[in-house]
């Protein structure tokens, strides 16, 4: 090996080029000499068993007539084959019938011997047998010998081995010159190459190799240059990785604790009302008096209310991640729609003594709006509680007017405030989901602080937008539009709703079972009321009357309400079907209305969604009662 190392390159080349084909040559040689006498051994051997077979499949008919002379021909055939010196066959005695010898190998000495026996299946039967009961038996009718020379196949080995002696020398000389002029072909692109290779290797990425060379020289050359730049642009794009993987974990770590904030904030915001409602309820006694009972259930009102907004805050922040919104559209005068909110929104503007201002356009006073109620509600209540919060003085107003679009018509909401106003840095921040611009338990006003950003998702999945600006002098101008219509106001049906019809409750929950009875009661006049707590009994009770209504909880052990409703279609009940249910997320309305359901109430019920319901859904023409 030291020897080895004081070559030249082109020596080394040589060598490389020359000795394993040579090795390989005579690797092979050999290998393929081997194959070549294992391949002439297997082939007497098959010879040999196909003479066996044949003779003994012809064989059984002339020793068993004693025509010996049927044998000869084919065992002269046998001894036609090279291999075979003599042929011998024998009957059941073991007496030779028929023995012939070839002439070629005669005297040899150097054979072996192959003794086959001639057997025949024949039925043994005796008295007792039955033909479908018979068994076969081998009968012996005699054997065959053959004599098999190994002269034959050592004259083909040695002419198998001549030839690829032959063939191998030939082959080796002609890869010793083909060694020797490629090592001199390759010889300078490879050092040029290796100089190259040695200069990457030290950090030079900019330099380029000269491509002088074809084939996979030339590809080498190419190849080295293509990874210099791949090694150029490498350093490139680590750098720029780099800080995009430092900027994304900044943005993670952001939303991570944007998200904590917000789930520690939420368990605070809704403990509160919480506390509010179960302290008033507890404190609710038949020793009260008028106006403490009044004070205490008022206040556990509004506590409750207030956890009913938190929640619904709660879903659109959680479809806001979905890109997807539940929308019911119904036609009402928007003024009755936000006539509760906007009282509540002037008492406490007047406890900061502020200045509330409110002003819809003659459109929205007079004909009905085809839009969805809760979500404008909620769009208003976020807009106006924001502002009456962020205002210490001055005034706070809210403008609702119809203006014309390009697809139609919107409404637009316009709350004005003379408040602190929002950074411009923070404008495109607080429209973010999890993000405010001050999250903390230490901010100063109270509240989620998720108000534009549940405005903004919802302005957009209805198709509208939400823009901020400055308001002139100081505050925040905050203008949001929803695509909505108005429409004809209809006249309004008898006032007692639900005199003389019949409506079934399907609750399995007790406690809403009741308070569900108790609403439709109160909503209709006179309606007739019952309940039953499972699937299963609805379409029992459906077998044997009939009703006009059907309020149907969703999610019930056994049949759920999807299901009950399912089989009540099939079994061709038209009554109309109205989901009461809690859940109102994953499509449920989508759900609702695929199961054969017409309409959808989402739980906390309230005696206005009740009695829109039933003004909805009960038949023009009174019927007597059931």
């Amino acid at each position: 090996m030291m020897g080895l190392r004081h070559l030249s390159v082109r020596r080394r080349i040589l060598l490389v080029g020359a000795v394993p084909a040579i090795l390989a040559v005579l690797i092979l040689t050999a290998y393929h000499m081997q194959n070549r006498w294992s391949d002439l051994r297997r082939e007497n051997e098959s010879i040999a068993k196909i003479v066996l077979e044949q003779i003994s499949a012809s064989a059984e008919y002339p020793l068993i007539s004693g025509n010996y002379d049927l044998l000869k021909p084919l065992v002269h055939a046998a001894l036609d084959q090279p291999a075979i010196v003599e042929v011998e066959i024998t009957d059941t005695a073991g007496q030779s019938v028929v023995k012939e010898r070839s002439r070629l190998y005669e005297g040899h000495q150097d054979v072996s011997v192959i003794d086959q026996p001639i057997v025949r299946l024949v039925p043994q039967l005796d008295e007792f047998s039955e033909f479908a009961d018979t068994r076969l038996v081998e009968r012996n009718l005699g054997s065959i010998r053959l004599t098999l020379s190994d002269a034959y196949t050592r004259e083909r080995e040695q002419q198998i081995l001549q030839q690829s002696l032959l063939t191998g020398l030939a082959v080796v000389i002609l890869a010793a010159l083909v060694s020797r002029a490629a090592s001199l072909s390759i010889l300078t692109p490879l050092e040029k190459l290796a100089a190259f290779i040695a200069g990457l290797a030290a950090g030079a990425t900019r330099t380029r190799l000269t491509v002088d060379d074809g084939a996979e020289i030339g590809h080498l050359q190419v190849n080295a240059n293509r990874l210099a730049e791949s090694l150029e642009k490498a350093e490139r794009d680590q750098q720029t990785y780099t800080e995009q993987l430092m900027l994304e974990q900044q943005r993670t770590q952001h939303a991570s604790r944007a998200k904590s904030e917000f789930l520690a904030m939420m368990s605070h915001e809704l403990r509160t009302p919480l506390n509010g409602a179960i302290g008033m309820l507890q404190l609710l006694d038949p020793a009260n008096s008028a106006e403490e009972f009044d004070d205490y259930k008022r206040t556990a009102d509004r506590s409750l209310t207030h956890l009913t907004q938190l929640l619904e805050d709660v879903l659109v922040v959680v479809d806001t991640e979905k890109n997807k919104l539940p929308v019911t559209f119904s036609e009402q005068k928007l003024p009755e729609v936000l006539d509760t909110l906007l009282q509540t929104f002037s008492a406490r503007a007047l406890e900061k003594s502020l200045s509330f201002v409110t002003e819809y356009d003659d459109a929205l006073r007079n004909q009905n709006l085809r839009c969805d109620p809760s979500l404008v509600r909620q769009v208003v209540r976020h807009l106006v509680d924001n502002a009456i919060k962020f205002t210490d003085d001055g005034m706070v107003s809210l403008k609702l007017s119809m203006q014309a679009s390009a697809d139609g018509s919107v409404l637009s909401i316009r709350v004005t405030d003379t408040g602190i106003g929002i950074a411009a840095g923070h404008k495109e921040k607080v429209l973010e989901a999890f993000s405010q611009a001050n999250s903390s338990f230490s901010r100063r006003h109270e509240g989620v602080g998720l108000g534009l950003t549940i405005s903004h998702h919802i302005c957009r999945m209805l198709g509208g937008d939400l823009a901020l600006q400055d308001a002139p002098g100081r505050g925040t101008d905050v203008m949001a539009s929803i695509p909505a219509q108005l429409v004809m106001v209809q006249t309004d049906p008898d006032d007692c709703l639900g005199s003389g019809y019949a409506a079934l409750i399907v609750e399995d929950n007790p406690v809403n079972l009741k308070v569900t009875e108790k609403m439709l009661s109160k909503a209709g006049c006179c309606l007739t009321v019952e309940s039953v707590m499972s699937g299963e009994d609805c379409l029992e009770r459906l077998r044997i009357r009939s009703y006009d209504l059907i309020l149907m909880d969703c999610q019930m052990p056994g049949l759920d309400g999807f299901e009950t409703t399912r089989r009540l279609r099939e079994m061709g009940v038209g009554t109309p079907v109205v989901a009461c249910t809690a859940n109102t997320t994953d499509n449920i309305r989508e759900r609702c209305l695929a199961s054969g359901m017409n309409d959808y109430l989402a739980k906390p019920l309230t005696l206005a969604l009740v009695r829109d319901a039933l003004s909805r859904w009960l038949p023009e023409e009174q019927k007597s009662p059931h």
